[in-house]
């Protein structure tokens, strides 16, 4: 799988770029602020929908600009593909439209959109991974999960859906403005789709460990990690957990009512990494986090190509710089040779002999 071209439209500080990448590496290399990191961000946004710097698309739109878009070119082992964006700002006193996905010219819903290219991203932000709250886990499972599976975009989804309505219909419990009839729907919905979700997440994580060891030795020299999900209920299955979260609904009913919102479902569960039983966001060094952090990521790229096939695009902003040498050659050495690769870096120096002989390096800014 590779971007064979990159378009944007005033995204970010670019007014027009148009971009033919080579199916290696390439190495994209200026001073600090001059737009590198916004190339690789828009490969992620196609990728997965999001941006891992940006709250809200007004932030992804040039300066004055009405609208942006976002264009790639993806090669993929079966066939060839055009995928699009285009990010809406909002005219004086009218509500924003909603973004448009685009495959081929024709319109798609988001969940047939994503996942038209796949990849795994080193962004800076990343290293927070462990020691950051647990929604950030929980979101990077599911965005993991959900370039492969275009079911679980749509439970997770749904899912934030039914939790809005089944927080509000609590508040009004809990104020006496409605009653428990009207609950019974909410509960069922929350504990299919708790079920659905969490599985799916189980299952990703099993297959995880086994590559995540491999690479948390050749990063750290460390064997005795362990990779977990650290659910409410029992059960690997879908059919397994329901019934448990079903009771634990029931048994939290009142306390649920109290809050007045939901404490049962995976929105309160999270991914655990820990050596010897202790949580290495809590006790690790800054040097262990990372290269575990480096070492999911690896993982999560085995994982996708399992999944898929073919390697995943591997997007690196900025990382070789803020590794020790052996953990530099162990990432790159990590990245297969048949992989597409994108990064950036300030200077041609911090790129190490082993990669420049595999890269495209490209100055950035771009010439008139």
């Amino acid at each position: 799988m590779r971007v064979r071209t990159l378009s944007l439209e005033e995204f970010r500080g670019y007014e027009h770029l148009s971009l033919e990448l080579s199916g290696g590496i390439t190495a994209f290399v200026g001073p600090n602020g001059v737009g590198k990191t916004n190339l690789l961000e828009a490969v992620h946004l196609i990728a997965r929908g999001d941006s891992p710097r940006a709250h809200d698309d007004s932030e992804l739109i040039r300066w004055g600009a009405p609208l942006a878009r976002v264009g790639v070119r993806v090669a993929r082992a079966e066939d060839e593909r055009r995928v699009e964006i285009l990010l809406f700002n909002a005219a004086d006193g009218e509500r924003r439209r909603p973004r448009r996905y685009l495959v081929n010219g024709a319109g798609k819903r988001v969940e047939d959109a994503l996942g038209e290219a796949t990849v795994v991203a080193f962004f800076p932000e990343d290293v927070e991974l462990l020691t950051a709250a647990p929604a950030v886990r929980r979101r990077y499972l599911d965005a993991m999960v959900g370039q492969v599976d275009r079911a679980h975009r749509a439970s997770t989804r749904e899912y934030a859906r039914v939790l809005e309505q089944r927080n509000a219909l609590l508040r009004a419990l809990r104020d006496g403005e409605s009653t428990e009839a009207e609950m019974a729907f909410w509960d069922v919905e929350l504990c299919r789709l708790a079920a659905l979700i969490s599985s799916a997440r189980i299952a990703a994580i099993a297959q995880l460990v086994r590559p995540f060891g491999e690479a948390m030795t050749r990063f750290s020299g460390a064997d005795d990690l362990a990779l977990a999900y650290l659910g409410q209920v029992e059960g690997t299955t879908s059919g397994e957990r329901e019934p448990g979260y079903r009771a634990l609904v029931r048994e939290k009913a009142e306390r649920e009512r109290w809050q007045g919102t939901s404490l049962v479902g995976p929105h309160r569960e999270d991914l655990g990494v820990s050596a010897q039983g202790r949580a290495l966001g809590t006790f690790a060094s800054r040097g262990e986090q990372r290269s575990a952090v480096l070492a999911l990521k690896v993982a999560e790229a085995a994982w996708l190509r399992d999944q898929r096939g073919e390697s995943p695009i591997f997007l690196l902003d900025d990382v070789l710089s803020e590794l020790d040498p052996d953990r530099r050659e162990a990432l790159i050495s990590s990245i297969p040779l048949d992989a597409q690769a994108l990064l950036t870096a300030a200077v041609p120096a911090s790129l190490p002999r082993q990669l420049v002989e595999r890269a495209t390096t490209v100055r950035v800014p771009f010439g008139p």
